[in-house]
């Protein structure tokens, strides 16, 4: 890892280096702050568990959005090819 390229990130009051490599530090700050707001509002809701089952509901609770965005943006592109295909039959 090229010093250039780490960047230091505090989650969940563990520091970690980490490569900026291909992505600006600002953005690995980012998702860093992002993933240590989700872990700390699961141990808002657990106060007893450990660092690992609180990750463990960061990255469930992160998939969940993943598989809603990727659903919602499904829908997206089918209701813009419904128009398409509405907007062809009209010129033809």
């Amino acid at each position: 890892m090229a010093q250039e390229n780490v960047v230091s990130v505090q989650i969940y009051n563990q520091t970690y280096q980490l490569s900026s490599e291909g992505q600006g530090p600002e953005h690995i700050q980012r998702i860093a702050a992002y993933l240590d707001g989700k872990m700390r509002s699961a141990g808002a809701e657990a106060s007893s568990r450990s660092p690992l089952d609180l990750a463990i509901l960061a990255a469930l609770e992160i998939a969940e959005e993943v598989v809603a965005e990727r659903r919602r943006k499904a829908s997206m592109l089918d209701e813009v090819d419904e128009r398409i295909s509405g907007v062809t039959r009209r010129l033809e």
